[in-house]
């Protein structure tokens, strides 16, 4: 059965038969923006960045040239009259400069508006379909996003030119840009609510704008000393304010985190007026930094040779970190705010405390409002309570709306206020829909079983015994795919037989051999010129190559050449036996606790079962489909390459039990440990799951899990083990990734069950996250047996790692897997569990209890391989900051969001000359 990513956790009513040549589906016009919307928004972004060059042409030209420029356009000369002139009175200075900032802000305002409303369509198609990962992987996000930050520039431009207490007010101009586009385009309600509230809104700032404007605040510039005494200044406000601000916002969101009140008034109070907060902050900072600017680059000889020692000043440098510092929690925030309420809702309340934020930095920091007299402070303080009544009046609703919102879930209120916000894109899900639904259900699985000859391979020792077994056992065919395999590493010592040799012993006994093969070196695999030499001849040779990659600039920076790799693992002999993991060899792997030549320990699991017909066919066809003619091959010189294996929309999926990798692997995974009755042993090399930019639902689904035992009142134990480094990468960017999502991942963990109400105590009563490593000289073990045990019942070992890059609708590798079920799980578990707590050797018995005992062993005491996993000490803010660099930086090296193509070329070893010229340039291809 294949799959669309589009709909995923659809049922399908009947498989889809996979063609390579298919083009892909047509956009659905639900899934796009309106054309007018876009036009529209495109044409204001050309139009704002004329003006903004035109802004900072002015700035940068003479009196005379101004003057010349700025009549063509009609402005009056009492305008433009020169500092020194008597007719240049702080009147006309500043109406020129309000003016300017005005017209700046209509654009400026619409591009903001057009912003959110692209951001929020993004968070309306992930809830409607899951599958599509979290709102910010969305190109439409990206849009606008792109929106925000034009609009953001031109904000900035308007700092240079008025105060900021003064440009604040403008901010008001986003809402009824908002209103329209909500309406038109989101199609949200606009309720006599919305109207009144918005109105009280733009009243307070009207208000505040002729404030302003009677208070004749003249522009004022800075350079770096001056800026530095008026912040610095002999004043409580500003350390007052800064404390008061961060800790109100501190406190708030923590507040609404531990209570799970995000879609409620006290949420869209949280994040609104804590995004607000920031964005003064990220104002203050901007501002500050273009003042040092203007002043360190003005065309002033006196000036200029002072320019250098400003802009490395420790104090300017301090400014620039800070523009980031703000911007990454105000842009958070800002999400949240419109992942649980409706652009209508959430922008005007942004807004006015985006004014009101702007306004209080500009009165603490800058003393902008030194100069109001009595009367224009009366009218700003009272615009300011306009204002925060039309607040007021927005929260009021959203209690009136929502009384009975559900404290016990992420439930978001916009799933009901956005639900007519975009038409159906996919069959209508479970109400109220299944976070967890999948494309077949459990018992649609098939599973290999113990009584048909399935054995498993606890480390490498028996997973090399097992290759020896298999191919000096082979009569008529072999097939191999690997990742990774040294040809000439002796698997067996005795008699000093490799894999090279046991497949040339083969081919002299007449077996058909078939190697599909990995042939990026990045990890250490023989080029291709290599193993031809060391393959005997007439073995049919394949070797499969993605297009993703690294940029040429990343290239730079990155010892990757590839982001996608062939990392299927099997072995199958004469179509009657498989091999599944466990059959790639280096000198990396070694036996158990036996240290490998890197100087740490490997921990490897394989699965040989029996071949059914079913299986066979695919097997053959993953290795022959390169090999035979096609219409859509190429054939030169012996070598024919052949395109496959397109991961978006469609993917091909093997026969159960085998699996594939994607996101037919991932539904399976999910159905096995909501299947669970007593227990789940998850072991995995990555992990990399949770959270709103990872599309598999692994950890989810081991919380949803623990959430149902713990409600039921059963006991329920979950072992997860995998690695906190992956020191054998040899990207060392990669490495701290890895490192980092381990974090990630624990972070979601606790953090979902938080969400359900599960406290972190209770959660460390069902779950331990754990590596391992040796209980007397504390070496490293490497976690590679990606292995998840149910029930000591039904067992999946696999290829793929836990991370999008191998479980999504979009993987970046090729894997394969085995479903296994019966006795032997049970005892493949209890012999596991021994390996890690060998004092448990002669009590532990084989069964669903088998990892409550070994929890309760390894809380108790340190003497097992067994060490828990702890949260690093920082903000989790810091790691989603993190995390967001990664994956938006990573050009789709973190998977399932790239669509990827393999290219499979194939050709007879030692059968022409020319072939290893025409293999050559196929790779190079």
């Amino acid at each position: 059965m294949s799959m669309t990513e589009a709909t995923p956790l659809v049922v399908a009513a009947a498989p889809v038969r996979y063609d390579d040549r298919a083009p892909p589906p047509a956009k659905r016009a639900a899934d796009a923006l309106p054309r007018w919307f876009l036009a529209s928004a495109a044409a204001s972004v050309v139009v704002t960045l004329l003006w903004m060059l035109a802004l900072v042409a002015l700035q940068q030209a003479s009196h005379a040239q101004r003057k010349e420029l700025l009549t063509a356009v009609g402005v009056a000369d009492a305008d433009l009259a020169p500092p020194s002139s008597s007719s240049s009175t702080p009147s006309s200075t500043s109406s020129l400069h309000l003016y300017a900032g005005v017209l700046n802000s209509l654009l400026g305002s619409f591009l903001s508006a057009s912003g959110y409303c692209c951001q929020k369509f993004a968070h309306v198609r992930v809830q409607r379909d899951a599958s599509l990962g979290a709102a910010s992987q969305q190109r439409v996000f990206l849009f606008g996003l792109f929106l925000l930050a034009v609009g953001t520039v031109s904000a900035v431009l308007n700092l240079g030119i008025l105060g900021q207490a003064v440009q604040a007010p403008f901010a008001a101009l986003t809402l009824l840009y908002s209103a329209v586009l909500g309406r038109l385009v989101l199609r949200e309600q606009f309720t006599l609510s919305d109207l009144g509230s918005s109105v009280l809104i733009v009243a307070g700032v009207a208000v505040d704008v002729l404030a302003a404007q009677l208070a004749h605040v003249p522009p004022t510039t800075f350079t770096l000393r001056s800026l530095g005494a008026l912040l610095l200044r002999d004043s409580v406000f500003p350390a007052a304010y800064t404390l008061l601000a961060l800790s109100y916002t501190t406190l708030l969101l923590r507040h609404v985190h531990s209570r799970r009140l995000h879609g409620q008034a006290v949420g869209l109070l949280a994040f609104s007026s804590s995004a607000g907060i920031m964005a003064g902050f990220t104002s203050l900072a901007t501002k500050s930094t273009l003042e040092v600017l203007k002043a360190a680059l003005r065309h002033d000889a006196a000036r200029r040779h002072h320019a250098a020692l400003e802009l490395a000043n420790p104090f300017f440098l301090l400014l620039v970190a800070a523009i980031p510092c703000a911007l990454v929690p105000q842009l958070f925030l800002l999400n949240k705010g419109l992942e649980f309420f409706g652009t209508l809702r959430f922008i005007p309340l942004y807004q006015a405390f985006i004014i009101l934020g702007n306004t209080l930095c500009g009165l603490v920091y800058f003393n902008e409002m030194a100069s109001y007299a009595p009367r224009e402070l009366l009218l700003f303080a009272g615009g300011v309570l306009v204002t925060l009544a039309g607040v007021c009046l927005q929260l009021l609703r959203v209690d009136t709306d929502a009384p009975s919102a559900s404290s016990s879930s992420f439930s978001s209120a916009a799933a009901t206020e956005t639900s007519s916000a975009l038409p159906v894109t996919m069959p209508p899900a479970p109400s109220p829909a299944d976070p967890f639904a999948t494309a077949f259900s459990f018992d649609d699985m098939e599973f290999a079983w113990s009584h048909g000859d399935v054995r498993t391979l606890c480390d490498f020792d028996a997973c090399k015994a097992e290759i020896v077994r298999l191919l000096r056992s082979a009569t008529a065919s072999i097939y191999y795919s690997t990742f990774l395999c040294d040809f000439e590493l002796v698997l067996e010592p005795a008699t000093g037989a490799s894999f090279a040799s046991l497949l040339r012993d083969a081919v002299a006994r007449g077996v058909q051999v078939h190697v599909l093969y990995n042939p990026v070196g990045d990890y250490g695999t023989p080029t291709l010129a290599a193993l031809r030499r060391l393959l005997p001849p007439r073995v049919h040779l394949a070797w499969s190559v993605s297009d993703l990659g690294p940029s040429a600039l990343t290239r730079c920076f990155s010892n990757n050449s590839r982001y996608g790799f062939h990392h299927q693992k099997y072995l199958c002999v004469d179509g009657a036996r498989i091999m599944v993991t466990g059959c790639d060899v280096n000198e990396e792997r070694n036996g158990w606790l036996r240290r490998n030549a890197l100087g740490y320990y490997w921990h490897e699991v394989g699965v040989v079962a029996p071949c059914s017909a079913k299986m066979w066919h695919w097997v053959r066809a993953n290795h022959v489909g390169a090999e035979s003619e096609l219409s859509d091959s190429v054939s030169s010189s012996g070598v024919t390459r052949h395109r496959r294996r397109h991961y978006a929309p469609f993917q091909s999926a093997p026969p159960f039990p085998l699996v594939a990798g994607g996101w037919r692997e991932e539904n399976a995974m999910v159905n096995l440990i909501l299947r669970a009755q007593h227990s789940v042993q998850l072991e995995n090399q990555i992990l990399i799951s949770g959270g709103s930019m990872q599309h598999n639902r692994v950890c989810d689904a081991l919380i949803e899990r623990i959430d149902r035992a713990h409600k039921a009142g059963h006991e329920f134990h979950v072992l997860l083990l995998s690695n906190a480094a992956q020191q054998d990468e040899p990207s060392h960017v990669t490495r701290f990734y890895c490192t980092l999502a381990v974090q990630w991942s624990l972070e979601h963990l606790e953090h979902a069950a938080l969400q359900r109400g599960l406290s972190r105590e209770t959660l460390a009563q069902y779950l331990l996250v754990a590596r391992l490593q040796h209980h007397t000289d504390g070496g490293l073990i490497k976690v590679h047996s990606n292995l998840l045990i149910v029930d000591a019942t039904y067992a999946l070992r696999s290829s793929s790692n836990l991370a999008d890059r191998s479980l999504s609708a979009r993987p970046t590798d090729t894997e394969l897997g085995l479903l296994f079920a019966g006795d032997v799980v049970a005892r493949l578990q209890r012999e596991l569990l021994v390996m890690y707590v060998p004092a448990l050797a002669d009590t532990l018995q084989p069964g669903p209890d088998a990892v409550a005992q070994v929890l309760a062993f390894v809380r108790s005491s340190r003497r097992s391989c067994i060490f828990p996993m702890e949260l690093k000490p920082w903000s989790p803010i810091w790691t989603w900051f993190l995390m967001n660099v990664f994956v938006f930086a990573s050009e789709g090296a973190t998977g399932g969001r790239v669509r990827v193509t393999y290219e499979t070329t194939a050709s007879t070893v030692g059968k022409t000359a020319s072939d290893a010229s025409g293999a050559a340039s196929a790779l190079a291809g």
